[in-house]
């Protein structure tokens, strides 16, 4: 983020601290072609070096928190799916099938499932025991018997789940999520339904456990929320109870 900064300085002739202003700031937001919501990291991530700056004397005022940012337009398109998307999904889904399932019935975050070995699917415990890098901890969630019977065991630990999905870079991660998700959405246009996305599957399990009656606290450990903590192996605390409720998921089949 830094990197882009100080090329748009570079483009604007800007080589001291002192020299930003507000309207400086207002041209690199209008530079980055990126979408409101990341403009708007990116700016914080410029805020956070300038306070420094002022902490160090080096300037006395942070241009940054007067910045104007774009409208943020806040859709739908994480939206919970239905049954009738379900069923949609499943019965288009071709290549995707399996990757879909694992969304639907354990709540991962898209990259996350992409990166899964069989080395992760502990099948004596029936669980996933996995880096969840958003929460950057290792967690160790139940998984459904249903995800076990799907994927066959296989002696090379290291192989991937889904090999046409792993990248080993976070771009090219992104980039392989393109072809699931358009699947996806294209399936629902022509079905006539609204536009969703491979995170509407984690919102999608949410709430299907909350209707089958599982606790707030519980989901939002099997949903892996971020956490300050340092890397560690975290299991849930209530494991059997968990496992019950995801083996409740309705399963769709093609």
């Amino acid at each position: 983020m830094l990197t882009k900064f100080k090329r748009f300085l570079e483009s604007s002739r800007i080589g001291r601290l002192e020299e930003i202003t507000v309207k400086v700031m207002d041209g690199y937001i209008d530079w980055l072609d990126n979408a409101p919501k990341t403009k708007k990291n990116y700016l914080g991530v410029v805020s956070i070096m300038l306070k420094q700056a002022i902490k160090e004397g080096v300037i006395t005022i942070n241009p940054a928190e007067n910045a104007t940012l774009p409208q943020i337009i806040h859709n739908n398109l994480h939206r919970p799916l239905e049954q009738i998307d379900l069923e949609i999904i499943f019965q288009f889904s071709g290549q995707w099938f399996n990757y879909y399932q694992f969304l639907y019935h354990t709540g991962l975050r898209a990259t996350d499932v992409s990166l899964l070995t069989h080395r992760n699917i502990d099948r004596k415990k029936k669980a996933i025991v996995s880096f969840v890098r958003k929460s950057r901890r290792i967690h160790e969630f139940p998984i459904a018997d249903y995800l076990l019977d799907l994927i066959p065991a296989n002696d090379n630990l290291d192989t991937h789940l889904f090999p046409k999905m792993y990248a080993d870079t976070d771009k090219r991660l992104n980039n392989k999520l393109k072809a699931p998700r358009l699947n996806l959405q294209n399936a629902l246009r022509l079905n006539g339904r609204t536009k969703a996305t491979l995170h509407s599957f984690r919102a999608t399990f949410n709430n299907t456990l909350r209707d089958l009656g599982l606790d707030i606290g519980d989901r939002q450990i099997l949903l892996a929320h971020a956490s300050s903590e340092t890397t560690k192996l975290y299991t849930h605390p209530n494991f059997e109870l968990a496992a019950k409720f995801v083996n409740r998921i309705p399963v769709y089949k093609s």
